[in-house]
């Protein structure tokens, strides 16, 4: 059966799924190769192709573009649909961009085994197969219980941490749900920034970094960073200590939600700024 959508199991799967800058990047480059045609009339409307299929995804208009009277593309229209190119990775949050590439897979503009090599090399849980019957595209997505990480590896996929500190919670691990979400706010911060250098480096120290490339408000990094700090201080949290930890019920169970939302409100600030930058370059 042809690929016709995320079913709601999945997209629930995927809704802490970060799917990293890098990866985008790279999967961007795809995009690039795949339209690239030495007549530029074949090159941009291949491009067109494309982008029509990732903003169909977003439920967004199709362009139409149309040579002019000597047959060939206007400048302004080249110019929207390049720029359409670059951005068709990144705006997307994890669900779309899973149907988004689904959609580029099937329709041959993207190899499905370099697209699950960029995938599994950025930790992602998800992945592409053919179904054994037509070839269509299926979605395959690695339950979360199945996700191979290193305990003391604080740079695993958020989904995961995500339901550390759930588990956490639901044991009354109260401390373990504070390791949890400073483990989260370390791994998001350092998609954001999305520079090789603070990969190995603790949120403290690339902190300014990061608060000038996010979008959140300015109280709430300040919280981010105090949790992170504590932390390291918490008993049970970050080392073993004698003392008796200091976090409650209650208080765990606000950090846990919070947490979940900022990931949500990250994503979505990521892709308001996509979108404004376009409307701020229509404008010129």
């Amino acid at each position: 059966m042809v690929f016709l959508g995320l079913d709601d199991i999945q997209s629930k799967q995927l809704e802490y799924e970060v799917v990293p800058c890098r990866a985008r990047l790279q999967l961007t480059r795809m995009l690039r190769k795949a339209v690239d045609s030495e007549n530029s009339n074949a090159f941009i409307a291949r491009m067109n192709n494309v982008i029509n299929i990732c903003r169909n995804v977003l439920g967004l208009p199709v362009s139409l573009i149309e040579t002019n009277d000597w047959g060939d593309y206007e400048f302004v229209d080249v110019g929207w649909i390049s720029a359409e190119l670059e951005v068709s990775m990144r705006r997307p949050d994890t669900s779309e961009l899973v149907e988004t590439l689904a959609d580029l897979i099937q329709n041959g503009w993207l190899e499905i085994d370099e697209v699950n090599q960029v995938l599994a090399s950025h930790d992602c849980s998800f992945s592409f197969a053919h179904s054994c019957v037509k070839q269509d595209v299926i979605v395959q997505v690695t339950p979360v219980d199945e996700i191979e990480a290193d305990e003391e590896d604080e740079v695993v996929n958020i989904r995961l941490l995500v339901r550390r500190m759930e588990t956490a919670l639901q044991q009354d691990d109260y401390p373990g749900v504070l390791h949890s979400s400073a483990c989260v706010f370390e791994t998001l911060a350092k998609d954001v920034v999305a520079i090789a250098g603070v990969q190995n480096q603790t949120l403290a120290s690339f902190f300014d970094r990061y608060k000038k490339e996010s979008k959140l408000p300015e109280p709430v990094l300040n919280y981010i960073l105090e949790v992170y700090k504590r932390r390291n201080t918490e008993p049970l949290a970050g080392h073993g200590q004698l003392s008796s930890p200091t976090i409650q019920k209650e208080e765990a169970t606000v950090l846990t939600e919070m947490t979940k939302a900022f990931v949500r409100i990250e994503r979505q600030l990521s892709n308001v700024q996509v979108k404004q930058i376009k409307k701020d370059e229509n404008k010129k």
